[in-house]
C-alpha cells in the first residue's frame, strides 16, 4: 500500500515538474518549431529587448520569428543581417536596436550609418522595413539625450524613405525615462510592457495587413 502510494505521489510530481518545464520554455520550444517551419512572415530582429520578448504569444499567431540577440551593437546586427533575417525570407521586419551602441560609446554618426544600411539592406530583398524606435532607460539623462539624438534621426529618415516606426517612450516613459511600471530593471520590460509594445506592433500589420 506504502509502495503505490509513494509511486503515485513520485508520478504527480513527475506531472507537475513536467508541466512546470512546458510552461517555462514553451516559448523557446514553439520558436525552434517556428524556425523548422521556415514560412516565417514577421521577423523580430533587435538586441535583448526583443529577445525577451514572448512574440508568439504576445501576437497570437505561429508565423513570427524571433531574431533577438542580448548585449548586440547594430554593428553586430549588420553581420547577422543575412542569416537571421534575409534568408527567412519573410515579409516584415521590425528593428529595435542602438542602446547598446550608446552604451559602450558609439558614434551617433556610426549608429546611424549601421541603422541606415539595416533599412536599405531589408528593402533591397523586398522586406518591409519597422522601425521600433530606441527605448529609454531608467532615470539616465545622459542616455536619454542620446535616445533622443537617435529617435530623431530615424523618425526624419523613415518620414523621408517611407519607412513605419513605432515609439513607444511616450506610452511607457515620462521626463525621467522609463516608468517602473513597465521595467524590470534600468533597461529592459516587463510583461505590463511588452504587451503594449505587441498592441502597437499588431496595429502596423493589420495596417499593413500581414
Amino acid at each position: 500500500m506504502k509502495l503505490k502510494y509513494s509511486l503515485a505521489i513520485s508520478l504527480l510530481f513527475n506531472i507537475i515538474f513536467i508541466g512546470v518545464c512546458a510552461y517555462i520554455f514553451r516559448d523557446k520550444w514553439i520558436q525552434k518549431i517556428v524556425a523548422m517551419k521556415g514560412d516565417s512572415k514577421i521577423v523580430m530582429f533587435g538586441n535583448s529587448l526583443t529577445a525577451q520578448g514572448k512574440w508568439v504569444e504576445l501576437l497570437s499567431r505561429t508565423d513570427v520569428l524571433n531574431s533577438g540577440f542580448p548585449g548586440l551593437t547594430t554593428f553586430h546586427f549588420l553581420a547577422l543581417l543575412q542569416e537571421n533575417v534575409i534568408e527567412k525570407h519573410p515579409k516584415i521586419c521590425f528593428v529595435e536596436a542602438g542602446i547598446n551602441d550608446i552604451t559602450v560609446g558609439v558614434s551617433a554618426a556610426r549608429i546611424q550609418e549601421n541603422y541606415i544600411t539595416i533599412l536599405k539592406t531589408l528593402e533591397e530583398n523586398n522586406i518591409i522595413p519597422i522601425v521600433t524606435l530606441t527605448f529609454y532607460e531608467q532615470n539616465d539623462p545622459v542616455s536619454k539625450s542620446e535616445v533622443d539624438h537617435l529617435n530623431d534621426f530615424l523618425i526624419k529618415y523613415c518620414h523621408e524613405h517611407g519607412i513605419k516606426y513605432i515609439n513607444l517612450n511616450p506610452l511607457i516613459s515620462d521626463s525621467t525615462g522609463l516608468k517602473s511600471e513597465f521595467a524590470i530593471d534600468k533597461t529592459h520590460l516587463n510583461e505590463k510592457g511588452y504587451k503594449i509594445w505587441a498592441r502597437e506592433i499588431d496595429r502596423v500589420l493589420k495596417s499593413d495587413k500581414i
